[in-house]
This record gives C-alpha cells, sequence and structure tokens, in this order.
C-alpha cells in the first residue's frame, strides 16, 4: 500500500461563473462546480496537479509544479477575487498509508509557492486520511 496526494489551487465564492475565471485566465481548469442548493455552498473554478499514488509524496515539488503555471496569471487571480469577492486557497490532498515501512509525505512549500500565494491572498488547507490497512 502506498501514499496517495493531489495539490490543487481553487477559486471559490457565491453568485459566481468559473466560466468567467476560465475565460480571462486562458486556463482550461481541472474541474469547476456551480453553485447549487444544497451543496455546493460555493461556486468554484479548480486547477490541480494529477493525482499521485508512490511511496513519497512531495508537497514541495508537487505545489512548486502547479504554481509556477499559475504565477503569471498572478494579477488576473488577484483581479478575479478582488471584483467577484472569492476566496482563494491551495488545497493540499493525502491519503497516508499505515504501513509503517513506507515514508510519510514530505509537506513543506517553496518561498515562490508562498510568494504567490501571499501575492494573490490565498490560504494553505491540508486534508489528510489514513489509507486502512
Amino acid at each position: 500500500m502506498t501514499n496517495e496526494g493531489k495539490v490543487y489551487f481553487s477559486l471559490y465564492g457565491i453568485d459566481f461563473n468559473p466560466n468567467e475565471a476560465t475565460r480571462r485566465l486562458g486556463l482550461e481548469p481541472t474541474s469547476i462546480f456551480r453553485q447549487a442548493l444544497p451543496r455546493p455552498k460555493h461556486s468554484h473554478w479548480n486547477y490541480s496537479s494529477d493525482r499521485i499514488e508512490n511511496d513519497i509524496i512531495d508537497i514541495y515539488e508537487m505545489s512548486s509544479k502547479l504554481v509556477a503555471q499559475l504565477i503569471p496569471r498572478a494579477e488576473t487571480i488577484f483581479a478575479l477575487k478582488q471584483q467577484f469577492k472569492l476566496e482563494a486557497v491551495l488545497q493540499v490532498v493525502l491519503w497516508i498509508t499505515t504501513d509503517e515501512t513506507k515514508s510519510t509525505p514530505a509537506i513543506g512549500f517553496e518561498p515562490e509557492v508562498i510568494a504567490f500565494l501571499n501575492a494573490v491572498g490565498a490560504s494553505i488547507d491540508i486534508d489528510t486520511y489514513l489509507k486502512p490497512p
């Protein structure tokens, strides 16, 4: 049994059309969700890394690769946030094996990732789940 992980950047808010983000960013999202009742409470525009399944999951590397594609769009992301009153988050999702012979994921962020998140006013959220044996 191995670890699994993915990293994604999300813009989300109420009364927000994700297609507008796609148009202005010139970047196809990995997924979008439209606000509906009862769920989801917000519309989301998500840009994701691939889901990795491996003994070693390196969040430093995964987040750096993802953010490198977003850095040239930082001003537009910030403008979208302001115009539509959006939230922005870099989401890390990990499924950690309970196999003690496997390494735990390397969780951290390079300075350029932190600088980008600061520039666009984004937070970081890390969800971890144990994979049962």
